[in-house]
């Protein structure tokens, strides 16, 4: 079984809580990328629905999509 390390930018480096984007700011992210939720899900792996969910706020994102996000989507 492989450890897992904490992902960069998903961790306070002061406390170690997890740190997640807010909804409206992955939304803000898509937007200046000038992506669609259909687009970003392609590139994500994930479906348009998913991306719609974490944009509304209706699922927390896991720091693997965060880290995904913010690779493909720099704001």
């Amino acid at each position: 079984m492989k450890p897992r390390h904490a992902l960069t930018m998903t961790r306070c480096p002061n406390c170690g809580a997890r740190i997640v984007p807010t909804p409206r700011e992955l939304k803000q992210w898509r937007l200046a990328a000038k992506l669609s939720q259909r687009k970003i899900g392609a590139i994500l792996k994930v479906s348009a629905s998913h991306v719609a969910y974490l944009e509304n706020g209706k699922r927390s994102p896991s720091g693997s999509l965060i880290e995904r996000y913010r690779k493909f989507i720099r704001p």
